[in-house]
């Protein structure tokens, strides 16, 4: 778990970032309008970003969240287009796919043992072109349009005056946390990532930590879907693309780390808020799409590097 050093530098680079934008853009990014585009951008990538955590932490990764989420949304799509009964289908319908996405990357790494980076970046395209052969086979186009404006209505609607996506993104955190700080499945998941091997000889059900790992991975994703279906009234199977980097970059900066074992749900949190006040502050500056990536590229290789960097030096650090 990141020390509390950690967690309050990254909550001084948060503070920082805003003060930093708040300066650049005093009227434009303190308005109204832009407050309710970070509101609306965030679940999504906070979603996605949750989806790995849990994956993280045992040491692995799941790179196909983007994909799994585009697949559910995109057949959820195609149960609201059916008929009115459509809207009681879809969300079990891409809540059950992405559990079964999930477990077949559980499959894929705790079953035949493979490097949870390389199944997954396998997945991940499987997923995409099922989802494109789908589209491409129903609709002969790559985007499914046309959804019912009672979706919409109702999943970017309020409840008692809090967005429904916040209250998504509200839930899938008292979830997670539930699993990687309260329920014995998540020390299960921190041990593992700390030492498989040892896991293994202290008796932890190492195959069905992980199925269960990756089930929750798939079925976060696919509300991140559902979320990302209401706000683009639409769904095509590649929507969303950048937010793979951004997602991990969240994990990285939270203080996750890369190998398992440790990570914190509240330095996640402080995370998605300092890239969103990042990515909105380059949208209202004018950055393009390009350089946007290629700054987060930078941070996460940097925040890689001062990581490790301190590791060795708190490693090589005389005891007193």
């Amino acid at each position: 778990m990141p020390d509390l050093r950690y967690l309050l530098r990254l909550g001084a680079f948060t503070l920082g970032i805003f003060i930093l934008f708040c300066a650049l853009q005093p009227q434009a990014f303190l308005s109204v309008a832009n407050l309710s585009s970070m509101a609306s951008q965030m679940p999504e990538f906070a979603l996605l970003a949750l989806a790995i955590h849990g994956t993280m932490l045992t040491g692995g990764i799941d790179l196909s969240v983007v994909s799994i989420a585009n697949f559910g949304a995109i057949l959820a799509a195609f149960c609201l287009k059916s008929g009115p009964g459509g809207l009681w289908l879809a969300v079990p319908t891409a809540l059950l796919l992405g559990i079964a996405c999930g477990v077949c990357n559980g499959l894929l790494v705790a079953g035949l043992r493979l490097p949870a980076i390389l199944a997954t970046l396998g997945t991940m395209q499987l997923y995409a072109g099922m989802a494109i052969g789908i589209t491409s086979g129903v609709i002969h186009s790559t985007a499914v349009t046309g959804i019912p404006l009672t979706y919409s209505n109702f999943v970017n609607g309020f409840v008692f005056g809090v967005p429904t996506p916040f209250l998504v993104l509200a839930a899938c955190f008292g979830l997670v946390y539930l699993i990687t700080a309260r329920a014995p499945l998540g020390k299960q998941m921190r041990l593992f990532g700390t030492n498989s091997r040892a896991a293994v000889f202290a008796g932890i059900p190492t195959f069905r930590v992980l199925i269960l790992t990756y089930a929750v991975s798939g079925f976060i994703a696919a509300c991140a879907g559902l979320v990302m279906l209401a706000r683009a009234n639409s769904a095509s199977a590649d929507y969303g693309t950048s937010y793979l980097l951004l997602s991990v970059l969240i994990n990285i900066l939270a203080g996750v780390n890369p190998n398992g074992g440790s990570g914190t749900l509240f330095g996640v949190a402080l995370a998605v808020l300092s890239l969103q006040f990042i990515s909105s502050g380059l949208n209202l500056l004018a950055v393009n799409s390009f350089a946007r990536d290629l700054l987060y590229g930078l941070l996460l290789v940097t925040v890689m590097a001062v990581n490790r960097l301190q590791g060795r030096i708190h490693a090589t650090r005389p005891r007193t």
